[in-house]
């Protein structure tokens, strides 16, 4: 009797361990149909862990289906950290409840899509081969490739020449045989996250800008130290100047410049933090520094516009520490930099006098940052001409260029 009932247990653990390989899979992957020894099993975990992409259930992933466009360009704009591109809406058949709106409109910013037609996306048409590389390629720069072409269907002169050699060359993907790429070819879910993995290995990171658009909608009359251990106190923040002929609120223009500016810098490749989205907040001048500084952004630029007592006075200006600064003199030479680079490109977009970069040690905001940091003056609001200017779409959108530029411009030179 005892030797049947070990026998029937025995049984039953076999049985169970035969069982348990079967549940493996969808445990370890996190899908039923992504075994975890599928070649792409480590992309789709990526893919996903990045909030790239999800199922389409709670347990699968459907690796085989294919792409739409509007899919795969969503998949690159997460992929970028889902930037802010400047909302026109380039295409008449991507509505703005659409789940890929913010993505195309990104994308077309970008240069990464140009559409099938005149305002045409097809964002529900299917993604090809072809396409998704070029959408890479782009995405990249476009570099330009020196390669023999192995693939007798990828002619010279189609849109896809020099993205599928650079793809191939960089290890993005490759043809479905020796001499094939099938460009015309359907492109699924996993090919698209593989394609992205791999892409994700060879880019570089992204430098960090921080944008502090300056004041806020109250004022804080609280003190706190000019700089780290000093004796000197002073406010936490200003209620800043306003617009003499406009009416508008510093505070406001700030905000307005700095929101474009993120988006500007978005489609430019930088991962943009802001200290403020919003008026009513209540951020001193530590705690925007300390963003930066917490964040180890590479570059921190403080939104702001001048006012005067003198209303002919107009024209843009820099803030910087000086080089004897007591608190973060290590930061002065790039801070400099930072600054020419900003005020040079700015008044060349936008035909302001150039008031040159002023250097103290009186900001509480660059006193506490120990990263590089500059302070954009972007014109005086007591000046009626330059008040009204800055007003305008038009030439906010040239500022920005400007402020863009010479973020570029410094970089470039580092």
């Amino acid at each position: 009797m005892k030797s049947a009932a070990i026998r029937r247990i025995c049984a039953l653990l076999l049985a169970a361990l035969l069982l348990l390989p079967l549940a493996l899979p969808a445990e370890a992957a996190g899908f039923t149909d992504v075994p975890p020894d599928a070649w792409y099993a480590e992309p789709v975990a990526w893919a996903v862990k990045r909030t790239i992409t999800t199922g389409v259930s709670a347990d699968r992933f459907a690796p085989d289906r294919a792409c739409t466009r509007a899919e795969a360009v969503t998949f690159l704009w997460r992929f970028d950290g889902t930037p802010h591109g400047p909302g026109k809406k380039p295409f008449s058949d991507v509505s703005a409840s659409s789940f890929c709106a913010s993505a195309v409109d990104w994308a077309a910013y970008r240069g990464v899509v140009s559409g099938v037609a005149k305002n045409q996306f097809a964002p529900d048409r299917t993604c090809t081969r072809a396409q998704i590389v070029t959408m890479l390629w782009r995405f990249a720069g476009s570099p330009k490739i020196n390669r023999s072409n192995p693939f007798r269907d990828v002619q010279k002169g189609t849109f896809y020449y020099d993205a599928v050699l650079w793809a191939v060359q960089k290890g993005i993907t490759r043809g479905v045989s020796a001499d094939r790429f099938h460009p015309e070819g359907d492109c699924t879910r996993a090919q698209i996250v593989t394609m992205l993995w791999r892409l994700n290995n060879i880019t570089p990171a992204k430098k960090i800008v921080l944008i502090d658009p300056g004041h806020q909608l109250h004022a804080n009359s609280e003190k706190e130290p000019n700089g780290p251990g000093s004796s000197i106190m002073k406010a936490k923040v200003s209620a800043g100047t306003y617009g003499y002929a406009s009416k508008t609120a510093e505070y406001q223009l700030d905000l307005d410049v700095g929101l474009m500016l993120r988006s500007e810098l978005e489609c430019r490749g930088y991962r943009v933090i802001m200290t403020r989205t919003v008026n009513d907040v209540n951020l001193s001048n530590i705690d925007r520094a300390m963003i930066g500084n917490n964040a180890n952004a590479d570059a921190v630029v403080r939104i702001h516009a001048n006012g005067s007592t003198n209303a002919s006075v107009h024209g843009a200006e820099t803030v910087c520490i000086t080089r004897n600064n007591p608190y973060y003199p290590g930061v002065y030479a790039k801070s400099r930099a930072l600054s020419d680079a900003v005020l040079t490109a700015f008044c060349a977009a936008t035909g302001a006098k150039n008031r040159s970069v002023w250097e103290t040690d009186t900001m509480t905001g660059l006193n506490w940052s120990q990263v590089p940091s500059t302070i954009i003056e972007m014109g005086y609001m007591s000046n009626q001409q330059e008040d009204l200017t800055m007003a305008t779409a038009a030439y906010r959108q040239k500022m920005v260029q400007g402020i863009a530029n010479g973020i570029d411009a410094y970089f470039a030179a580092q």
